[in-house]
């Protein structure tokens, strides 16, 4: 299986790097529409119902993903190698991913954890990655968010 130039991690090639690629079903996880923070709301006693401001752009949310993700080694020694290479990555903390698919599409995401790792079978391991994308309107190709600079 070759699935070089289909996902890239930090600007590198995931599978030529590290031998990782996403499942189909993370695909689509990746790609789904972000959501939308509440409108301001007011549900008074005094009133029936709840008042809703309306918006003419509404503001997106942060959103937690789960991609599933399948590494590829030719042997055992191989998959701890490209395994423990990919950790290291991981632990840089931000996670910048790209597709062949959205060229000009990059979500920004922190890694929060890894789950559900299955032991390598047959020339694969598969794990979850656990990610949090802090503002997904910003997934243009320069980032708009400076992080490092703001007092929280």
């Amino acid at each position: 299986m070759n699935r070089k130039g289909e996902l890239f991690i930090n600007d590198m090639d995931a599978f030529g790097m590290w031998g990782v690629c996403l499942s189909d079903s993370s695909l689509c996880s990746l790609v789904e529409p972000e959501p939308l923070k509440d409108a301001v709301s007011n549900k008074s006693s005094t009133e029936d119902g709840k008042q809703i401001r309306k918006e003419a752009k509404p503001k997106v949310d942060e959103r937690d993903i789960t991609l599933f993700v399948q590494l590829y080694a030719t042997s055992r020694d191989d998959m701890f190698k490209k395994l423990i290479a990919f950790k290291k990555e991981l632990k840089k903390r931000r996670i910048n991913i790209r597709t062949k698919y959205e060229k000009d599409v990059v979500y920004r995401c922190d890694y929060k954890s890894c789950k559900q790792f299955k032991s390598y079978f047959k020339g694969m391991a598969t794990f979850s990655l656990t990610l949090n994308e802090p503002n997904p309107a910003n997934r243009g190709t320069k980032d708009s968010d400076n992080y490092e600079d703001t007092t929280l």
